[in-house]
């Protein structure tokens, strides 16, 4: 990992921020049910779609929850003893990250993944993890920020279910610990309805803390992922499986293979279509003026010291001579030489 501004940061070698093409997260979380085959198969499906990382999710559940409710799940709610059940369920072990690090890089794609916990955080040091991703839930979760602050790796840290304020302390924070990091603006709902992601948030949130802001987004279409690179996200992270249908917690708020690759190529495509702030006629365009275009064309013959009038010169095409923004400087001017009908004007006829 390298440092190289306080608004770019690297992953693998790959710069992320304003000027550099969108880095995208395809989130397997915990969609792989806990099955090899199937996590592999997923980061297939990213490797596929173009995709820049795939992200998983480690969680020591004996760290993450009190002993109480590990006892007893549901003496919270019916929630939490599902969540607890499913977790356990879907949680490889230490041999089955490995495979699967080792797959990602024979796939060339990076690995990446969220640390729920410290212990976590520290099993993910020894497969060598090249950034860490910070969960919404662990936004305001301190200890945990400034533990992985020590590994001095770069940080994705995702905002939902949280306040601006909350947001404003946990930036502060980061920027103390002089890691390098990346803000993700994003609705915690499963799958997210379109009219609450305020997309509009991210030039906001980048203005006002001077960071680069990426998206997580759990809706379960694509154009608003599209919308929230035009607005300036560096990181685009959504979820992906290959068939929503499948049982599963995330499963719903996740894009398939096609869309996933679908979502790459129309943010590739509109990256492209941003081009330049420079105004400029591309050949393509000065072919179709020379066509289209008009010139101002004598509509009679013109002596020599002849006023022009709005009955003597016209507008034609195709394009030639002088715009025809000049037609009105010619009213009332008298022509400094004889000219023939049907003949463009010229820019000194002006003079």
């Amino acid at each position: 990992m390298e440092h190289v501004h306080k608004n770019i940061l690297k992953i693998d070698c790959i710069k992320i921020g304003l000027n550099y093409p969108c880095y995208i997260i395809s989130e397997i979380g915990i969609n792989h049910n806990g099955e090899l085959d199937l996590a592999k198969k997923l980061i297939d499906a990213a490797v596929n779609s173009g995709a820049n990382a795939v992200k998983f999710q480690k969680r020591n559940i004996e760290s993450l929850y009190t002993q109480q409710v590990l006892e007893n799940p549901n003496l919270e709610n019916q929630g939490t003893e599902i969540l607890i059940d499913v977790l356990r369920e879907v949680e490889f072990n230490e041999k089955e990250y490995v495979t699967l690090v080792d797959y990602c890089s024979e796939k060339k794609i990076t690995f990446l993944c969220t640390a729920w916990d410290i212990p976590s955080v520290d099993f993910l040091e020894k497969i060598h993890i090249t950034a860490y991703k910070i969960s919404s839930a662990d936004m305001t979760n301190f200890p945990l920020i400034k533990y992985i602050s020590k590994t001095k790796k770069p940080m994705i840290i995702s905002s939902g279910m949280s306040t601006m304020d909350e947001i404003e302390k946990t930036v502060i924070f980061i920027k103390n610990l002089n890691i390098p990091f990346v803000l993700l603006h994003s609705n915690s709902t499963y799958p997210s309805p379109i009219e609450l992601l305020n997309l509009n948030l991210i030039p906001v949130l980048r203005e006002k803390f001077q960071i680069p802001i990426g998206y997580s987004g759990h809706e379960q279409t694509i154009i608003p992922s599209v919308t929230a690179t035009n607005l300036g996200a560096v990181i685009i992270e959504r979820h992906i499986t290959l068939d929503k249908t499948m049982k599963g917690l995330d499963q719903t708020a996740s894009l398939e293979p096609d869309e996933f690759k679908i979502l790459v190529s129309f943010i590739r495509e509109s990256e492209k279509s941003k081009g330049n702030s420079i105004k400029k006629m591309t050949r393509g365009e000065i072919l179709q003026r020379e066509v289209l275009g008009k010139g101002i064309i004598c509509n009679l013959d013109i002596k020599k010291g002849d006023t022009f009038t709005e009955d003597n010169i016209i507008l034609k095409s195709p394009f030639r001579g002088i715009s025809p923004q000049y037609y009105y400087d010619f009213m009332e001017k008298k022509s400094l030489r004889d000219i023939k009908k049907g003949e463009y004007l010229q820019l000194d006829d002006l003079q």
